[in-house]
């Protein structure tokens, strides 16, 4: 999509709270494509979500997807990115805490651009840890370990992926290498936080989908901004990883890199678009 070149609009997130759970609103537009996209959901007791991609040039309804699967690709697909950019080219170790439908789409991801050759999970629910190992150990032919909680095993890992919806952090810095990149893909409001404030404020580059999303939605960001140990403009958004100017901060503790996605509306248009394209034949 345009938003590096200008040409694309993002609804950012719109959320109202109630005592049965929370309705979420995003969306985006793009000008040069003549499109946009709208995706909703209510996350109560369970969630799911509904994509629509309409024309800005006629206001048609182009195509409503159920958003469940889509959603989980998108996420995925914008880690996978980052991925590739910040990661080390010869990383083998793959370290995941939460063992979830979102771990197992990051972990599919992951592994078309990096030869994993050891996957470490984390997960405090030890029938979920005994499925994703059973099922992905078939899917991806090497060997997982499992674990009910992070350990010092972790510190050797190339990459972390932390995947929950924890409002505490699930793995303490201790646990993380000097030359790590972490993905952090699974808490997304203020109240939640799946990494320590030392993660961040040490890490030589940090980036995230969205500044002005991750900066009032992220609990981590909105953590180390508010402490004062990265400023907005050391942050690195996606669109800046794609160009190569790259912002690496002078004064951190280590070579780790850092990326922090909760999802933008511009991610829910362009695999819209893709879907849409895919199955009318129409560009």
């Amino acid at each position: 999509m345009g938003l590096s070149r200008g040409t694309s609009k993002v609804l950012h997130r719109n959320r109202l709270e109630t005592s049965h759970g929370i309705l979420d609103v995003m969306g985006g537009i793009d000008e040069e494509y003549q499109i946009g996209a709208v995706k909703q959901y209510f996350f109560g007791r369970q969630i799911d979500f509904l994509i629509s991609l309409f024309s800005t040039k006629n206001s048609e309804i182009l195509a409503i997807f159920p958003g469940w699967k889509v959603t989980r690709i998108r996420t995925a697909a914008a880690s996978a990115l980052a991925t590739d950019i910040l990661s080390r080219a010869d990383s083998r170790v793959l370290g995941c805490i939460g063992a979830g439908y979102q771990a197992i789409e990051q972990i599919r991801a992951i592994s078309q651009i990096r030869n994993i050759k050891r996957l470490l999970v984390s997960d405090i629910n030890a029938e979920r840890l005994r499925h994703f190992k059973t099922m992905m150990e078939e899917e991806l032919g090497i060997e997982i370990e499992t674990s009910g909680s992070v350990n010092k095993d972790f510190k050797n890992v190339n990459i972390i992926l932390t995947a929950t919806t924890s409002v505490y952090p699930v793995i303490s810095d201790e646990f993380i290498g000097n030359n790590c990149y972490i993905n952090s893909i699974g808490s997304y409001t203020p109240d939640m936080r799946e990494t320590e404030l030392s993660t961040i404020c040490k890490s030589r580059i940090v980036a995230v989908d969205s500044i002005e999303e991750t900066s009032r939605s992220a609990g981590e960001i909105i953590a180390a901004l508010s402490s004062g140990c990265i400023r907005r403009t050391e942050i690195n958004e996606l669109t800046d990883l794609v160009s190569g100017s790259i912002k690496r901060r002078v004064d951190s503790k280590s070579e780790n890199s850092y990326f922090k996605s909760i999802g933008v509306g511009i991610e829910d248009l362009a695999i819209a678009r893709f879907l849409y394209s895919s199955l009318s034949g129409k560009d």
